[in-house]
């Protein structure tokens, strides 16, 4: 599977408008915007933050994906469905505002539990990184899932049975969200996401933006098992969801320095919005359920080391998207990463570098 890095799209086609002759005015603010403006002395404090943007970064990496749908029960449990993506590993490229990632699974190395069944998946992600402005862009495909506590389903379950799956539940999530960080002085979300900066000192910064949610889930049969709908206040025969969420967001984000080389990122950015949710029956009906209110929200905890010739980082991120079907059922999206990276960096390497901008 082809991985891109969240900082490949917006950049490439903001250097072709860079080449454009026509666009002169615009590729100067655009390349200040990426490179910074080389006229004026650093755009944060130096006490706070060091800057590697000039070095060339090749890393290893290794990553884990996966997606969650989650139905409340009447009784108040939740039926958590998980996919069981395996382990993929690769390597990505950072120079400048330039980032490149591309991940695949390995026979041998990216094993699975066979119990939980099989899973499929595919992604494609992009964003912007800057001072002020985070920016992410995301496509998720998964298919079969599992339960997660499969005494839920079914009481007599015991270790080493195979877990109770869904193999025709597929989703499909696009998501969209735009941060603006209001600590742009001392405060460095690029070093805690790709190690390009480190951050010096502790900081942290509010955050505050809004997000877009598309998710569809579909199954060929009932989305409630057979053998639980007394549990659920739904239709029995819905077999697809499509909702669409808007919504406001703000939240915090504080990296704790540790001897200056060291740091561990905390951040917590919930949001409250509007969603519109569409039905689909067996019978080949629909049903419009019509604006409600949603709740979303993005955690990240990350640790590692940066220093000036190597850093090695792991970060876990998740996103969440919840609202109700029906007025008694809640139905929840997620989508979460691991990342283990550890990276050498290349100095002095603006001599051999084309003129594109870079």
């Amino acid at each position: 599977m082809l991985a891109l890095g969240t900082r490949v799209l917006f950049p490439l086609l903001c250097g072709a408008m860079l080449c454009t002759p026509s666009h002169a005015q615009f590729s100067v603010f655009l390349k200040n915007l990426l490179n910074g403006d080389s006229t004026k002395g650093p755009d944060y404090d130096t006490a706070y933050i060091a800057s590697y943007r000039d070095d060339l970064v090749i890393s290893p990496v290794m990553a884990h994906l996966s997606s969650n749908v989650s139905l409340t029960r009447t009784d108040g449990d939740e039926l958590d469905l998980n996919t069981n993506s395996p382990v993929q590993y690769g390597l990505a490229l950072d120079y400048k505002w330039l980032g490149v990632e591309y991940t695949a699974s390995i026979p041998g190395l990216s094993s699975v539990d066979e119990a939980r069944g099989q899973s499929e998946s595919r992604g494609l992600g992009f964003g912007y990184t800057g001072r002020k402005w985070w920016f992410r862009n995301s496509f998720r495909y998964s298919k079969g899932f599992h339960v997660d506590d499969p005494t839920l389903v079914d009481p007599d379950w015991a270790e080493g049975d195979p877990y109770p799956q869904r193999p025709d539940m597929e989703t499909v999530t696009y998501m969209a969200t735009l941060s603006r960080g209001f600590n742009t002085q001392r405060y460095s979300h690029t070093a805690t996401l790709w190690q390009m900066e480190r951050q010096k000192r502790s900081a942290g910064s509010w955050v505050a933006g809004g997000t877009f949610w598309f998710t569809r889930t579909t199954v060929d049969s009932s989305l409630i098992p057979v053998y639980q709908r007394e549990l659920y206040e739904a239709p029995p025969t819905v077999i697809s969801v499509r909702r669409w969420v808007v919504g406001v967001t703000g939240g915090y984000t504080h990296t704790f320095s540790l001897w200056g080389r060291g740091f561990v990122n905390l951040m917590l950015v919930p949001g409250i919005g509007a969603q519109q949710q569409l039905l689909g029956s067996s019978e080949g009906s629909s049903l419009n359920v019509g604006w409600s209110a949603a709740l979303t929200a993005e955690t990240r905890i990350g640790a590692g080391y940066v220093g000036d010739d190597w850093y090695a980082a792991i970060t876990a991120y998740s996103f969440l998207s919840t609202g109700n079907v029906t007025p008694d059922v809640q139905l929840s999206n997620g989508i979460a990463s691991a990342r283990l990276a550890a990276g050498w960096r290349f100095h002095n390497i603006r001599p051999i570098v084309p003129a594109i901008g870079l």
